[in-house]
This record gives C-alpha cells, structure tokens and sequence, in this order.
C-alpha cells in the first residue's frame, strides 16, 4: 500500500500542474482571442506561438501521467487502460479525497479550455470567410467565377 500511496501523491502532484498549466492555455487562448479580435497578423503569430509552447509542453505532462499510471495500473494488477483519475479515486477510498477534488477542478479548466478554444475557433473561421469575401469581390470582376481559378489580367494603363 506504501507504493500506491507514493505514486498517489506524485499523481495528485502532477494533476496539480496540470490544473495550472490549464490556466496558462486558457491566459494564452485569451491572449488569442483578443489578438484574432486586433486584426494585428503580429499579434495573433505572437499569441499563437505562446499557445504553442504550452501544447509542446502537454507532450512532457503526458509521458509523466502515462508513467504514473502504468505504475498503478502494475500495482493493482490491471491494464492502465482501464485506470482514469475517476477509478483511482474509487480504488484509493479516503485516502482519494484530495485527487477527487482536484479531478473536479482540473475538469472544469479543461472545459473552460474547450469553450474557448471553440470561440477562438469561430472567430477565425469568421474573420477568413470575410477576408475570403472581400478578396472575391476585389478580384473577380463581375462576381463571375471564384479565386480558386485564377486571376485575370486586367489592363491597369486604360
């Protein structure tokens, strides 16, 4: 019981971080909307790119959960496949409290992390359908045909 009561607390340490680290995606995403929402190409690369460092480092996260939970998983017996933070807290009992209650916190930001991905998301595809828009009616004369085939000379002189 010592061993699962370690990998316990390593686990309750690392969904911690994770719950923080939702918290910097969810900063980052608000920095992305509100620079999808400036028209500023600088700004949304800048806001992208901070998106990006916090994904790359969900990559480095995953491998210390998928540890974790393989140590469970070979304590207990049983595929870490069938392991969630949910069947933990069941297995663990009281001693499951805390990671309960973190469980229901990390849930609610990965959430919050969803809507606004979702939001930025549409805000984008708007702002393209737009730009598409206006790029149809600048270039194809007469609304005659589409981008998608190719320009037309046009005689800038006369």
């Amino acid at each position: 019981m010592n061993q699962v009561i370690t990998l316990l607390r390593q686990l309750e340490a690392y969904v911690q971080e994770e719950i923080g680290a939702q918290g910097r995606v969810l900063a980052a995403l608000d920095q992305q909307g509100a620079a999808l929402r400036s028209h500023e190409p600088a700004r949304i690369l800048e806001a992208t790119r901070a998106l990006d460092v916090e994904i790359e480092a969900q990559a480095r996260r995953t491998g210390r959960r998928t540890a974790l939970i393989e140590g469970l998983a070979q304590v207990w017996g049983v595929a870490p496949s069938s392991l969630s933070l949910g069947s933990i807290v069941q297995r663990i009992g009281d001693e499951g409290a805390r990671l309960a209650r973190q469980r229901d916190d990390l849930k609610r930001a990965t959430g919050e992390v969803a809507k606004k991905s979702r939001r930025n998301g549409m805000v984008a595809r708007f702002q393209h359908k737009i730009a598409s828009d206006v790029l149809q009616a600048v270039l194809v004369p007469d609304g005659q045909g589409s981008l998608e085939e190719g320009g037309t000379l046009v005689d800038a002189e006369g």
